[in-house]
């Protein structure tokens, strides 16, 4: 009997319903040996990944489910089981082989329930807390009935399988009328993060091995919102809830919720959704992410009442078939969908982008859309982004001993390294870059985006946030802060396409004491010294058409080099379909982050002479 007979007989077998009573479930250890049984077999599999000892839905599960004779006789009938689990006696090399195994399910950093096929492949995931033993059996006989030969790698709810999503009503969109004046001013938006768990990608997967349940209380939420009220008087900010943390049953989300009511009537703060937590695209089908948009929207607008409506998402990396989706059915037109020079750092990267607001490309979320409103490849949708980072710091490539490549106004990242005093000098210097009377004559406005979560709030320094906003206040007094929505919207109006779009900065690298001497200030005081380049200048320049650096040691006089020049009217594509990819970035002629040895910053001569007119068109100083 042939491989593809021996399958087939076991499926009938599993559709008749056959089962052999077992007093408890067998799991089959480790997964590679489990990978062999399967095959061998031919029955699906089940992978449970997580922490059983930290994570109370892992025990849970194991509880519910895994302990129920219902569930453990269908198993042993028609499933192996297996586990991938956390063990702190593990040694690197089960570390590591149990970490390829949960990368290959696109699972990392998480706990959940995986439906494979008797290849390995995965078919499915499943919730760690189903509805009842019945319906999670039926879900897996759903999922392999329908399963395709070469697996599915994105998550979608069984009922959604091989479905396309049809929202159950769409608002309607209105073209505003636009002002014939380019946007003046200085802003602030800054947006706050409610979650259950550091990571939640997907429906039904959260990070067990850190849960955020106690760190998010009322009594947290009020004491900062009114930190930045005495700061900031009259700010206004955006709050963005996760889909776990709307729908969860403690007592202090239950609170929260009630709470978030009082924030919009007495500070007019914004609350929108939080999509699978910086990475939906990654983690989700595109019709499930549209279905997660919609009903997590509508949770918003029934916790706060009244009619209420978002009007932006923070999403931190948003596929412009998303962005679409929103403008047409949503009709939202402001996304925090990018992350700025994000590279091989967090759970997904996207450099390429503009630092400013643009509208989106149809072609690529990152690319500036080339048409004008109505045309080609334009999508009414203002793509914002959700850190400003020291330009220093993000011409590197992830974290190292020497640099973090997210350094900027964000407190982990500034603060938690150089302390009060010294994060604060760092905070503000990135915002001079931004804020500086030039560069704001030059650009018309300047915007410091930044994006905290509400958890960081109950261990880390409650001053960091205030102190920066206060900072920024006393020298910039004419500085606003708005919610996201209501400052993509400002811009929107402004700009009826991204032909206004001429930006400029220059940044020399920030004076900071060595390592020696910050410790002296604050004990923990980490020097950077890739990202503290006093001897280095960097200078940006951004418009719809391209982006360009240069890059030059100031105090030798040396050359100004190219560090990066990418061009927007070029077809990029971003990964889609069933892909899993943690990369959506546009890589061009040459990029800041050197990952290619093409990327080696260059003289200007060395660009092709065409580039070099279309540069020198819109910025003649480019080349001294």
């Amino acid at each position: 009997m042939n491989t593809l007979t021996k399958c087939l007989a076991a499926a009938i077998f599993i559709m008749l319903g056959l089962h052999s009573f077992a007093a408890e479930l067998k799991w089959i250890e480790p997964f590679d040996v489990a990978k062999q049984e399967a095959k061998k077999t031919c029955k699906p599999m089940l992978v449970f990944t997580g922490n059983t000892d930290k994570c109370p839905d892992c025990q849970e599960f194991i509880k519910t489910v895994c302990s129920q004779q219902e569930f453990i006789d269908y198993a042993a009938a028609n499933l192996v089981c297996t586990r991938v689990t956390y063990d702190k006696n593990d040694t690197r090399e089960e570390q590591l082989k149990k970490s390829k195994v949960r990368g290959a399910f696109n699972i990392p950093m998480s706990h959940a329930v995986i439906i494979a096929n008797a290849e390995g492949l995965r078919i499915g995931e499943l919730s760690t807390t189903p509805q009842s033993i019945v319906a999670f059996i039926q879900d897996i006989k759903t999922i392999v009935a329908k399963a395709p030969p070469e697996g599915r790698l994105k998550y979608t709810e069984v009922a959604m399988l091989d479905q396309k999503f049809v929202p159950t009503k769409s608002y309607k969109s209105e073209v505003p009328e636009f002002s014939p004046e380019p946007l003046k001013g200085r802003y602030i938006s800054l947006m706050v993060g409610v979650r259950l768990h550091s990571w939640e990608n997907t429906r039904t997967r959260g990070h067990g091995q850190t849960p955020e349940r106690g760190r998010h209380t009322t009594a947290i939420a009020l004491k900062m919102r009114k930190a930045v009220a005495e700061a900031f008087p009259g700010a206004r900010m955006t709050w963005a809830w996760t889909w776990f943390a709307l729908n969860d049953k403690a007592q202090n989300y239950v609170e929260l919720r009630q709470l978030m009511r009082e924030f919009v009537k007495d500070y007019g703060d914004e609350m929108t959704l939080w999509p699978g937590i910086y990475s939906e695209g990654k983690f989700n089908t595109l019709e499930q992410s549209k279905k997660d948009l919609h009903e997590g929207l509508e949770l918003v607008s029934q916790m706060i009442g009244g009619g209420y409506r978002s009007k932006s998402v923070v999403s931190g990396h948003m596929s412009t078939d998303l962005m679409q989706y929103l403008a047409e059915h949503e009709n939202i037109h402001v996304v925090q969908g990018q992350e700025w020079s994000q590279f091989n750092v967090g759970g997904q990267d996207g450099d390429g982008g503009i630092i400013y607001p643009y509208y989106a490309s149809k072609d690529h979320f990152l690319k500036a859309a080339q048409g004008a409103r109505g045309e080609g490849d334009f999508v009414d949708m203002v793509n914002v982004d959700g850190w400003t980072i020291d330009f220093m710091a993000g011409r590197l490539a992830g974290m190292g001993k020497a640099h973090n490549s997210r350094v900027g106004t964000s407190p982990i990242e500034s603060s938690l390294y150089y302390g009060p005093e010294l994060g604060l000098k760092e905070q503000m210097h990135v915002s001079d870059v931004h804020f500086n009377q030039a560069t704001v004559e030059h650009n018309g406005y300047g915007f410091l985006p930044s994006i905290y979560e509400l958890s960081l709030f109950a261990w880390m320094n409650p001053n960091y946030l205030p102190n920066w906003l206060r900072a920024v206040k006393a020298k910039y007094p004419d500085t606003q802060m708005l919610s996201l929505g209501e400052f993509g919207e400002k811009w929107r109006k402004h700009n009826s396409d991204n032909s206004r779009i001429n930006l400029k900065f220059v940044e020399r690298g920030n004076d900071m004491p060595s390592e020696e001497e910050g410790r002296k200030i604050y004990p923990k005081y980490k020097f950077h010294p890739e990202v503290f380049r006093t001897d280095l200048e960097i200078r940006w320049y951004f418009n719809k058409d391209f982006r360009f650096a240069t890059i030059q040691n100031w105090k030798e006089k040396g050359p100004r080099l190219v560090m990066d020049y990418t061009r927007y009217n070029q077809p990029y594509k971003e990964p889609s379909g069933n892909v899993v990819e943690r990369h959506w970035d546009i890589l061009d002629i040459i990029n800041q982050k050197q990952s290619r040895p093409q990327d080696k910053p260059k003289p200007f001569a060395e660009l092709p002479a065409e580039e070099q007119a279309k540069i020198l068109k819109w910025y003649p100083e480019a080349n001294q």
